[in-house]
């Protein structure tokens, strides 16, 4: 079909009272809506007239009858539309058929346009499903309801989920298609993980999200300010096998094993050491400074400032060796007098001991920081699932997650570029 050409004119009345720019841009933006409305309707009626349709049914070859117009709203960018189209029914088989739906691509109970979604699920990422519902209908006239917001995050997260499982079959399944070599890199990149709770209203405790972070190192911004380079976050509800398959294809697609060195800094814990030993077995394992600290304070007691003081001498140039010697003699000091404290020392020589080769690296990279990762699990988790009195089912979060991770990766424009992308559809033939 040739381009159609559809003039809307449109006159405002200003009055000589309402002069100042305040009531300019009222006028101004009253009139934008209006023809809007007037531009949606009468290019969907060229849109329709321009339909060729057939007189027989595809479906069973009974012949299609005209059967009146229906009218339906569609809720745009613009505001709402009403449109009256065209119906047909087949003679044989009673199939009611609306060609323009067909044309448009629109589903049968959807109301709203792919841009419609796209704000609202901008909206859902940083406000509750309420607030947002509110906030479209003030700011924009938008009729969203808290319910079609559910559906749109559970429809768009299932696809983006959909993607990242294909991504990691292609490197974890039996034949991996991993594409094109990466080219070596001169760089380093830094990768951490970490984990963090919220409130499982299934089950009444809570369950865990499951953070990775990858990039490429720290630049000044500004006097004060600085930024990670190259950073990308990845975030999972599932296991923690399925959270290491997932980010590990995550780092093979950013080209992390082709860096000089991979610097994975974690607080210790047992799972997190899992994930390094199976999927970054070469990298340079870094214990945060500040949980090892913190720890050392744990084992050794507030009232020995001075064995704190000579443990924390010896870890911070990776020492492993003299902090284990001074804290097996300073349990031992303790079994007498106190008990407990010795117990709580004991735990941290384990806890010292299983983590001796991060420790030992400080030598490479001093006091290590998993700073990054805590500004991420903030960022990615805290600030939209743990508020207070909040509670989510597992798949909501994980729907969510992948939402929320566009925005913060940087992706979201170009992720609703390749949505409009594959929406799109040929015009009809000339009737």
């Amino acid at each position: 079909m040739e381009s159609i050409a559809v003039p809307v004119t449109l006159a405002l009345e200003l009055r000589p009272e309402g002069s100042d720019i305040g009531s300019l841009e009222r006028a101004v933006s009253a009139g934008l809506e209006e023809a809007a409305r007037r531009l949606w309707s009468e290019l969907l009626a060229a849109l329709e007239a321009a339909l060729s349709v057939s007189r027989g049914h595809v479906g069973c070859g009974g012949l299609l009858k005209a059967n009146g117009r229906a009218a339906r709203r569609i809720v745009t960018l613009a505001g709402e539309v009403t449109i009256a189209r065209r119906r047909y029914r087949c003679t044989a088989c009673g199939t009611e058929l609306v060609p323009l739906d067909a044309v448009l691509g629109l589903e049968p109970r959807s109301q709203h346009t792919l841009g419609v979604r796209e704000r609202a699920l901008w909206l859902v990422t940083e406000l509750s499903y309420a607030r947002t519902a509110r906030t479209l209908d003030e700011l924009r006239g938008l009729g969203v309801s808290h319910g079609q917001l559910h559906r749109w995050v559970a429809q768009e997260g299932a696809r983006i989920e959909a993607d990242l499982a294909t991504r990691a079959e292609a490197v974890f399944g039996d034949h991996p298609e991993r594409g094109p070599t990466v080219a070596p890199r001169e760089d380093d990149v830094w990768v951490q993980a970490d984990g963090t709770m919220v409130h499982d209203r299934a089950s009444g405790t809570n369950l865990e999200v499951k953070l990775g972070l990858v990039f490429g190192g720290i630049e000044r911004t500004g006097r004060q300010r600085r930024a990670l380079v190259d950073r990308v976050y990845h975030a999972d509800t599932g296991s923690w096998t399925g959270f290491a398959e997932r980010f590990t294809a995550l780092c093979a697609a950013r080209g992390v094993y082709e860096a000089r060195r991979i610097l994975f800094v974690s607080d210790g814990a047992a799972a997190i050491r899992w994930i390094r030993e199976r999927a970054f077995p070469d990298a340079v394992e870094l214990l945060d400074w500040y949980h090892l600290v913190e720890q050392l304070r744990f084992g050794i007691g507030s009232a020995h400032g001075d064995v704190l003081a000579a443990a924390l001498a010896a870890a911070e140039p990776g020492d492993g060796a003299t902090l284990l010697a001074i804290l097996t003699e300073h349990a031992r000091s303790l079994e007498l007098d106190d008990p407990e404290q010795a117990s709580r020392c004991r735990s941290v020589i384990g806890y010292v001991t299983t983590n001796a080769r991060a420790i030992a690296n400080y030598r490479i990279v001093p006091l290590a920081s998993s700073g990054p990762m805590e500004k991420g699990v903030d960022l990615i988790v805290a600030r939209r699932f743990k508020l207070r009195g909040m509670s989510w089912l597992r798949q909501g979060v994980s729907h969510l997650l992948r939402l929320r991770l566009l925005r913060l990766n940087g992706t979201w424009s170009r992720y609703w570029a390749e949505r409009l992308s594959s929406a799109l559809r040929p015009w009809p033939v000339t009737a």
